[in-house]
This record gives structure tokens, C-alpha cells and sequence, in this order.
């Protein structure tokens, strides 16, 4: 099982989400609301100055899931102009 966070701009919701549906990814934990700032994507404050906001997920998936997940993220990464999407491989002990 791989720990994976995957933080992205909020506009890429769906299609992220509709990526998971491909993978049957089928658990993640969603944090609808996220603020920061990132080479990628500029800041985003959700305010008048940094408009605009991140969304973030937290996944246990087997590691094909995450190669493909992955893949995918390297992919985004390449095309200009682009939104903000970040994914992040976490050491992951237990899980019960």
C-alpha cells in the first residue's frame, strides 16, 4: 500500500475524481477546502488579492493504482499553462 496526498486547484475536482473512478480507486479522504502557495499553480488564498482555492486528498492505495496515479500527475505536469497539481508519496507504518 502506498500513502499518497495529492493536492491540487480546485477546478481539476473533476476530472481528479473521475480519474479515481478509472483506477477504482474507491477510498480517499477529500479536503474540500485548501490554502497555499506553490511554483505550479501561484497562491491561492481564496481572497480578493489570491483568488481561488486548493482542494487536497488523502489515499491508501496498491502500488499499480499509485504508479498509474502518478503517471498521470507527470503527464499533467508537462502541458502549459496549466493548473496546480502536486502529488506527494508518504511513508505509511499502519493502517488499521
Amino acid at each position: 500500500m502506498e500513502l499518497v496526498m495529492l493536492v491540487s486547484s480546485a477546478t481539476l475536482q473533476e476530472e481528479v475524481e473521475g480519474l479515481f473512478y478509472n483506477l477504482k480507486i474507491t477510498g480517499y479522504t477529500h479536503i474540500p477546502t485548501v490554502h497555499g502557495s506553490g511554483k505550479g499553480g501561484g497562491t491561492r488564498l481564496d481572497t480578493e488579492v489570491w483568488p481561488g482555492m486548493n482542494i487536497m486528498y488523502f489515499l491508501a492505495i496498491d502500488g499499480d493504482q499509485f504508479a498509474q496515479l502518478k503517471e498521470w500527475v507527470v503527464e499533467y505536469r508537462k502541458q502549459k499553462p496549466r493548473e496546480g497539481l502536486k502529488i506527494f508519496q508518504l511513508a505509511m507504518k499502519e493502517m488499521i
